[in-house]
């Protein structure tokens, strides 16, 4: 008599699940409203990077933020959430369910940064409007608009990637993160230098911009993705 013998579980040979084609669609479909509707905002993430003129100009020009912007920062974080699963998946011993860590990582990180502009808003308050201030809070959230839009092909390629070619492109890009933010950091310190602001403030400002969102995100992440 023949008996019934369970199927074997096929080994994975990529990162990529099935939720995460609804994600990136989603993303990929509000990135082309926005691109045919506000195809100027779209095309200002990018001249903002590489010129500080525009990026100055942009600053006087945009009173109130602009709803593609808005979206690139969900975008942001929605992208990072997937980055650190993949980084999650990759290098350390998944206890819980990819899609539920992405999710608690993409809340976190908008918590980071929800966190880091309120700090801001105290700190310009206490400085009375240093423009240096405001220049640097635009900067970091410029490139996180940025990041936004660069990530999105690179995880698509690192999560259909083979797991053993993912581990580069991950390594890759998460040294593509540090580098964009170790920049965006030395150039707002070089920029508060050259107006004379004090090494004490400066470092006060790294300290509470860039350092407390992050160690308190990574403390976040760690509680809630406890299984």
């Amino acid at each position: 008599m023949l008996e019934w013998v369970a199927p074997t579980p096929r080994p994975a040979v990529h990162f990529f699940e099935d939720w995460m084609v609804v994600v990136l669609l989603v993303l990929l479909s509000f990135t082309a409203y926005f691109n045919v509707v506000y195809p100027t905002k779209m095309k200002n993430v990018f001249k903002a990077f590489r010129s500080d003129i525009a990026m100055r100009q942009f600053m006087r020009e945009e009173t109130n933020v602009p709803r593609p912007y808005l979206f690139l920062t969900v975008q942001h974080a929605v992208l990072m959430g997937l980055m650190w699963t993949l980084f999650y998946q990759a290098f350390l011993q998944p206890t819980i369910l990819p899609w539920w860590f992405s999710l608690i990582s993409a809340l976190v990180v908008m918590g980071m940064y929800g966190l880091k502009w309120f700090s801001f808003q105290i700190i310009k308050w206490f400085s009375e409007g240093d423009y240096t201030l405001s220049e640097y809070q635009y900067r970091t959230f410029a490139t996180n608009r940025l990041l936004s839009i660069l990530l999105y092909p690179l995880i698509i390629l690192a999560a259909l990637s083979s797991i053993a070619q993912a581990r580069y492109y991950i390594g890759a890009i998460t040294a593509i993160i540090a580098i964009l933010i170790l920049w965006r950091i030395l150039k707002g310190a070089w920029v508060a230098l050259t107006n004379n602001v004090p090494l004490f403030y400066i470092f006060f400002y790294i300290c509470t911009l860039e350092i407390l969102p992050v160690l308190v995100g990574v403390k976040c992440i760690a509680l809630f993705s406890q299984p």
